[in-house]
């Protein structure tokens, strides 16, 4: 079936184009029997008004474009959540776009952004992102464009996330607090900033405190690597462990695993801490304790960002910080 288009309703009401488009837009000109009818026209014909055609109309497409690069257990749901649930209160529409982690794809999704006139864009970037050229296209067409959560640090695109070192060294100091002095930290990608950030927060949180690094003391999960088999090497040769920091939810949801797998209790054998989103935590046992970083509130905090920078707001090209807190459960 053909998309039906104004000409198709003015046949069959006998109205001019005009005359239809005025009445479906409730010009007071128009009178209300005919109104009525030129509507029950356009729904019987299924009729939707050319998104483009409005767009040149008014020049917005109420579309805010989301960009990630997956979407696993962790994270970013809620972080989809928060940010459809501001976008809808503004009265626009949402659409997700997903990169897989692949910088080629990331390129093509914002050319298919301008493209789609969309009116805004958030972007969580892939791993292989360390160049953000790609984002000044957007830009220099004045689309409003947000990095969250992975972000590359610059001075011309403003990005949003949270205090990635403040994070690391919020929950050492909690596991030194404890009595821990021995303590593995497991990473993610190192591709990624965050990583980087986190990783020095828990170093330099062990070296504030008088306590020695080792090399064994970091574990980083490089691309493609195992993680349960990496941290039973880690944990045999480094026997005196007693806690485990990790720097996501979804190293800490693996990392349980591999200490209940070994015989060790948590928190009497070996404590487990987290950086996490908040939800994870609360399905294991013991409960794990973590420095929340929700990703519903990153979400409601971008798209508020967002929301500004497209009404002409004047927003600092920069780190824009989401808090952090500690949350006790009975993992440390």
């Amino acid at each position: 079936m053909k998309r039906s288009t104004l000409k198709d309703i003015a046949k069959l009401t006998g109205l001019s184009v005009s005359g239809v488009s005025r009445a479906l837009k409730d010009h007071p000109d128009i009178a209300p029997e005919t109104k009525e009818k030129v509507k029950e026209v356009a729904a019987a014909l299924n009729y939707h008004p050319n998104p483009n055609a409005q767009f040149l109309h008014s020049k917005s497409s109420k579309i805010i474009a989301v960009i990630l690069p997956e979407v696993n257990t962790f994270f970013f749901p809620e972080l989809l959540q928060g940010i459809s649930k501001v976008v809808e209160q503004k009265g626009y529409f949402l659409i997700f776009l997903q990169s897989d982690d692949k910088l080629h794809r990331e390129k093509e999704l914002i050319d298919y952004c301008i493209q789609m006139f969309v009116d805004g864009v958030l972007i969580s970037v892939s791993a292989e992102t360390k160049d953000i050229a790609h984002l000044f296209k957007l830009k220099e067409m004045g689309v409003p464009v947000l990095m969250i959560d992975r972000v590359v640090i610059n001075d011309s695109i403003p990005y949003l996330t949270i205090n990635d070192r403040k994070a690391s060294a919020l929950a050492v100091e909690h596991l030194i607090s404890k009595g821990h002095r021995n303590i593995i930290g497991v990473f993610d990608d190192d591709r990624l900033s965050m990583t980087k950030l986190r990783s020095e927060g828990f170093l330099n949180t062990l070296q504030q405190n008088n306590i020695n690094v080792l090399p064994s003391n970091v574990l980083v999960i490089k691309e493609g690597e195992d993680v349960e088999v990496e941290l039973v090497k880690r944990l045999d040769e480094y026997e005196a462990a007693t806690a485990v920091f990790t720097m996501s939810d979804k190293l800490m949801v693996r990392v349980y695993h591999v200490i209940n797998s070994l015989g060790f209790k948590i928190p009497d054998d070996c404590a487990l801490i987290a950086i996490s989103d908040g939800k994870a935590p609360h399905y294991l046992y013991p409960g794990i304790t973590h420095v929340r970083h929700s990703g519903e509130e990153v979400g409601v905090a971008a798209a508020t960002l967002l929301f500004k920078m497209l009404s002409g707001e004047n927003i600092p090209s920069q780190l824009h910080e989401v808090e952090t807190k500690l949350v006790e459960l009975g993992s440390v």
